[in-house]
């Protein structure tokens, strides 16, 4: 259902208070690849790029962006750079500022893709400039707004599956994301026409857009953000108002009129223009086999005068989607802050609240799949007084700055440090339903379930996938299980495997499963059995390591018999009785122990050998005797020897 599924598991970022860092599980943010080497990957006309994404997964890289049928970004490893360029589905992989005009005879994508690409590799950092202009521009109005049709109590419901639902659009920052991105053209069928989009600009637009989300991806690569475009940015899509002209919410000519002329366009109908959004977002959702979906719509401003609506309002964007709008001045910063811009409101489409004064959002009130409070905000006596990107403008951007409140509410926290954002970090319980034991083989079937990490909202739900189920025996080398059966969900599993020829002796064999993000069951599933010792009619004795004192041991009869004696001797001496750990001789399985006091009162030797055997309760005597070397009043050494097998007595 996801990328993180397809990749098993993604790469596992400056500025942050570094308390708070530690606390929430939040690294000093930086735009740091861990050793991996970025890269544009061109693909070959109409070539399918989900093969080409898990070619890079699997030699440990990271896709970050896919334009489907047409390119990605991606961080690999420098070896692996060569083996993707080879792949059939490639047409130019680049790790440096490309040429545009050596793209040409790629079609006139390649270009408008790899300029997007030299964008990302050459970002703006001028601190000076981005202060001076947040002074030019204070944070006025609030750009928060919430879906008339957002289910109460904030969060959608999942219902029953686990799943996240029609409503549930962007819950959380983590995993796969389509984006629309959507250009309005006024047409002049309603109106005149007073704004057209250049080439430049609609360049630009797209620039500054997978600026702003990978902006996102470098923060947190461990989020494994994955964002793959519907664009509209080439071919704006026709409306017959000039929307720059009027208010955001107007009757007659607000955001209703032209978005819903845009979603006609794309096939898309409804009485109400969120339902339209919705189902485009749902529909990208299931084309591109993403977790999430939302859509960015940008209004032309270049001609008009504050770049502004006629409201006030420049960018805003609703709390949990399912869109975001921006004009393409915003608000005097210019199309070149249009990615600062972006990130703020993308901010809002994945659940963290406004922090600038005039939002007046309160400390306390809370927001996101984990319900954190907002207490860097700055209306009111807030703990936390921070730069971050949920404060707008254009500072925090330039210096890559989220305060830890802001990134809970996205879902970026990680409570116990293991590395797993809490809402990625699921319970994976495990059980074993059939074992057959034949002589030495055994068949295994069994179930697990993948169980949401929960949100004290109480709609609880993952985007988290099966990796596999393992198992081993002995706490030797995990192997993998064959998954028979995955529920409609992808939540509930089955799984059976074999093994054969399994040495005599007790065993132990462990099941876990592993998810997506590496997630591991936490409790494994165990069965303890044994195999039966063919010459010496199931008894079986092993010895251990000296404690000092003592060597320990224990003695069993695999099929049931009791033990009623432990023998020992000490270099081909005369047998002698060890010690029931529990003061007796009397069950199938007997942990015994050897004083080395004793053994040392009968030797002046510093290394003596000792043999033991068991004895059960028909009097048959353990033929392979087990044995070690025990140093006495040393330094505790020991070797294990090959159990001598007399035959024919």
């Amino acid at each position: 259902m996801n990328r993180i599924s397809s990749a098993f598991s993604k790469i596992t970022i400056a500025l942050i208070i570094a308390i708070g860092a530690a606390w929430w599980g939040l690294t000093p943010l930086a735009y740091a690849d861990g050793g991996l080497t970025p890269a544009f990957i061109l693909l070959t006309a109409g070539a399918d790029a989900r093969p080409v994404e898990t070619a890079v997964v699997s030699r440990g890289g990271q896709v970050t962006h896919i334009f489907p049928n047409q390119a990605l970004i991606a961080r690999l490893p420098a070896p692996a750079l060569t083996e993707i360029a080879a792949l059939p589905a490639v047409a130019a992989v680049r790790t440096g500022r490309v040429e545009l005009a050596e793209m040409d005879p790629f079609g006139p994508n390649a270009r408008r893709l790899a300029g997007v690409w030299n964008s990302l590799i050459s970002p703006q950092t001028d601190l000076i400039a981005a202060a001076q202009l947040d002074a030019q521009h204070p944070e006025q109005h609030p750009d928060l707004l919430i879906a008339p049709d957002r289910p109460a109590g904030g969060l959608a419901i999942a219902g029953s599956s686990g799943r996240p639902g029609y409503y549930d659009t962007s819950t959380f920052m983590a995993g796969s994301v389509a984006v629309g991105i959507v250009l309005l053209e006024s047409n002049g069928t309603v109106e005149a026409s007073s704004e057209d989009w250049t080439t430049d600009e609609k360049q630009l637009v797209l620039n500054e857009i997978v600026n702003a989300l990978n902006w996102w991806t470098n923060l947190k690569p461990e989020a494994g953000l994955t964002f793959v475009y519907d664009d509209h940015a080439s071919s704006p899509l026709p409306t017959g108002v000039e929307p720059i002209r009027h208010s955001s919410f107007d009757y007659t000519y607000g955001e209703w009129r032209w978005i819903g002329d845009a979603m006609n366009a794309l096939g898309y109908s409804s009485y109400s223009y969120f339902t339209q959004v919705r189902s485009y977002n749902d529909a990208l959702r299931k084309t591109y086999n993403t977790d999430w979906a939302f859509t960015i719509f940008v209004v032309d401003s270049s001609n008009d005068a504050d770049n502004k609506f006629a409201d006030g309002y420049f960018a805003y964007a609703y709390l949990g989607g399912p869109f975001m709008v921006m004009t393409s001045g915003n608000n005097g910063y210019g199309p070149y802050n249009m990615d600062a811009v972006a990130a703020h409101e993308m901010g809002h489409i994945f659940n963290a609240l406004d922090q600038y004064y005039s939002a007046a959002q309160s400390c306390t009130k809370k927001a996101g799949y984990l319900q954190i409070e907002n207490q860097n905000s700055q209306y009111g006596g807030c703990s936390s007084n921070v730069t971050s990107i949920m404060r707008g403008q254009i500072y925090p951007y330039t210096t890559k700055a989220i305060d830890r409140y802001a990134a809970g509410q996205i879902g970026w926290r990680d409570g116990d440090g293991d590395g797993i954002i809490d809402p990625l970090d699921v319970s994976l319980p495990v059980a074993i339903d059939t074992f057959v034991q034949n002589d030495n083989a055994i068949t295994v079937t069994g179930s697990a379930q993948i169980v949401p990490f929960p949100s004290p909202t109480g709609d609880s739900f993952t985007i988290n996938d099966f990796s596999s189920i393992q198992y081993r025996l002995d706490g030797k080398t995990w192997q993998a299980a064959t998954i028979t059966q995955l529920d409609a969900t992808g939540l509930n599993a089955k799984y059976d495997f074999s093994l054969v020829d399994i040495g005599a002796g007790m065993h132990t064999l462990e099941v876990a499963a592993v998810d997506s993000v590496g997630n591991m069951s936490a409790v494994v599933a165990s069965r303890n059995f044994t195999v039966d010792d063919a010459v010496d009619g199931g008894l079986n004795t092993e010895l251990y390591p000296s404690t000092g004192q003592t060597v320990p041991g224990v003695a069993y009869h695999s099929g049931g018999r009791a033990v009623v004696s432990v023998e020992y001797r000490v270099d081909n001496g005369p047998w002698q009785t060890a010690t029931a750990e529990d003061g007796a001789f009397d069950s199938s399985n007997e942990p015994f122990v050897i004083n080395l006091a004793s053994v040392a009162a009968t030797t002046e030797a510093q290394s003596v050998r000792l043999e033991a055997r068991a004895i059960d309760e028909t009097g048959y005597v353990e033929l392979n005797t087990v044995s070690e070397e025990v140093q006495i009043g040393g330094g505790q050494q020991y070797s294990v020897f090959i159990p001598m097998v007399v035959r024919g007595l």
